[in-house]
């Protein structure tokens, strides 16, 4: 085991190494948290207050080719759950929740999927879905559209575009941020925009392209192609948090998945976009923690 200033990592059993870091309760109810797109083990409540007083071990996980983990080539959604379940017996952890925050969400389904009897409970956070629906691009705005395409169809596009993102991040992020972000409806840019979670998200995505620009890239195509297994085929129980203001991933995906999904509860947020979870952490974490 590694051990940095804000996070550690492990050595898994192909030689990777495998970055995450712990925030709250070193004793609490252990929650496995899984970044959104070019996120980082730095993605975590601004208040890490919120941790300790619902008695919460958060444990932020960095997928490959994100801050300190090593970049896994042919890497498929389906693979994920071996690094964690990895990272769990490293902690001595036998059974644990599972988060994922937009591209996390289906990595965080993988995990139901392939580690059934270890995880407890599952939320999804503004997740994405299966894209190889018909209606899967709809709603979506040109850039994403774009994004979801070239992940699905001519990769090598993918690979430029988070190429040109990382030099902008890198650079200025806020600057970036506040480019890309344009769209976002008012409640997002109130989420994001708070010093306080601005600080947070911003440190998250330049750990997060720090290495390089194929794990993001690689996240993408990940998400936009064939899963590798089908959602309606899980039984973990699995919370659904989605504003119906959400412009990155359209409130249809969290319709399709409280439809899909046979252990769902859905929570639909009148008003609210992708960043809701900024302020909206403990309410994700309780509902997620509490008895079923």
């Amino acid at each position: 085991m590694n051990k940095s200033e804000n996070g550690q990592s492990i050595v898994l059993g192909d030689g990777r190494c495998l970055g995450y870091a712990e925030y709250g309760d070193p004793a609490g109810q252990p929650v496995f948290h899984f970044h959104g797109s070019a996120g980082s083990r730095l993605d975590h409540p601004a208040d890490v207050g919120i941790l300790r007083e619902q008695a919460i071990r958060f444990i932020a996980v960095e997928r490959p080719g994100h801050g300190l983990s090593d970049f896994q080539p042919k890497r498929r959604l389906v693979d994920w759950p071996k690094d964690v379940s990895q990272l769990a017996d490293h902690l001595g952890l036998l059974i644990f929740f599972v988060e994922g925050w937009s591209a996390g969400g289906p990595h965080a389904l993988a995990c139901a999927w392939g580690l059934p009897d270890r995880v407890k409970a599952v939320a999804l956070i503004a997740s994405p879905v299966p894209m190889k629906r018909d209606e899967a691009l709809n709603g979506l705005p040109l850039p994403n559209r774009a994004l979801a395409a070239s992940a699905r169809w001519f990769p090598p596009l993918t690979y430029l575009m988070r190429w040109l993102t990382r030099r902008m991040v890198l650079r200025d992020a806020q600057q970036a941020s506040q480019r890309v972000m344009a769209s976002i409806p008012e409640a997002d840019k109130a989420a994001l925009y708070s010093p306080e979670n601005l600080a947070v998200f911003i440190q998250s995505i330049q750990e997060g392209y720090r290495p390089g620009w194929r794990g993001v890239a690689q996240d993408d195509i990940i998400v936009n192609r064939d899963w590798g297994f089908d959602p309606a085929s899980i039984q973990v129980p699995v919370d659904i948090w989605h504003g119906d203001a959400d412009v990155n991933v359209p409130i249809s995906a969290g319709h399709y998945l409280a439809e899909t999904l046979p252990q769902a509860r859905p929570f639909f947020l009148p008003g609210e976009g992708h960043f809701f979870v900024l302020k909206r952490w403990g309410e994700v974490l309780a509902a997620l923690v509490s008895p079923r």
